[in-house]
């Protein structure tokens, strides 16, 4: 089987290539920071199966659309297909940052669009294969410091909803996977609190859980899912009071390394 995953230089992409490594599976794989896809290649948990790695950036239409057509034409076609790779962006102040937010669309929902529109055109012509993308709970609502990111990820929710009609019919079966708060770079990069995170090992079992029974959306863990779901449907009211006293637990805001001071001090951002 050949499985084709993007992002997976690290966090959950790094780890579902290694697992699918370890089942005996031809995996290409695609990121943008050549030096890990480089450590990735070097591992000797990738001895198993057969590895390639291609340095691109999904946000790149042509380049992708040219990466996708070699890894076909090298390994086969793509059985498998996880669109993996995106980025998150903590909004601390209350204006809108346009840069922040124009690069977190254009990785998390054009970016991946530029990635499905090819593997789409390859499986309807041979009539079968499986696309899965890994969005986030954060697609079911919005919430303070995090709305670009939920933006993002609602459409990515919505478009793979879409194709999971449109392909169904031609053999092409479509998932759309929502994790909760996970441990890796990312959620340390945000000091997400660990209590609020779920472990790399659980994650993965779950996400290759979905990904071999094939539902249309499947979210985790079932807790987080819940509680977003009960955000959504509380009165404006309750909701403030538990965005104004909560938020902080939530997001806090990621400590800073101040220029003036030593640089072991370290500083709230304001």
């Amino acid at each position: 089987m050949v499985v084709f995953i993007t992002g997976g230089s690290s966090g959950i992409g790094r780890r579902l290539v290694l697992h699918y490594l370890g089942r005996g599976c031809t995996v290409a794989t695609v990121a943008r920071r050549e030096a890990n896809l480089a450590d990735l290649y070097q591992s000797l948990e990738c001895v198993r199966g057969l590895l390639r790695t291609y340095c691109a950036d999904i946000t790149d239409k042509k380049t992708i659309a040219k990466t996708i057509a070699a890894v076909e034409q090298e390994l086969g076609p793509i059985d498998l297909a996880i669109v993996n790779a995106g980025t998150t962006y903590q909004q601390l102040e209350p204006n809108l940052d346009l840069e922040c937010f124009e690069e977190v669309m254009l990785t998390n929902a054009i970016g991946s669009t530029y990635t499905l529109v090819p593997l789409v055109e390859t499986m309807l012509k041979r009539g079968r294969g499986q696309i899965v993308g890994i969005s986030s709970l954060a697609a079911s609502g919005s919430i303070p410091r995090m709305s670009t990111y939920c933006a993002s990820k609602a459409a990515l929710n919505y478009l793979l909803e879409g194709l999971y009609w449109t392909l169904k019919p031609h053999g092409i079966s479509v998932t759309t996977i929502c994790p909760g708060f996970i441990e890796t770079e990312m959620t340390v990069k945000h000091q997400i609190p660990s209590h609020w995170c779920m472990t790399l090992d659980r994650a993965i079992a779950e996400i290759v859980r979905a990904i071999e029974q094939k539902p249309r959306l499947y979210c985790f863990p079932f807790w987080q899912y819940q509680f977003v779901r009960l955000l959504g449907i509380m009165p404006d009211r309750i909701k403030e009071h538990v965005f104004n006293y909560s938020i902080e637990k939530w997001f806090p805001r990621p400590t800073l390394r101040s220029k003036k001071h030593d640089a072991r001090k370290i500083i709230q951002s304001p």
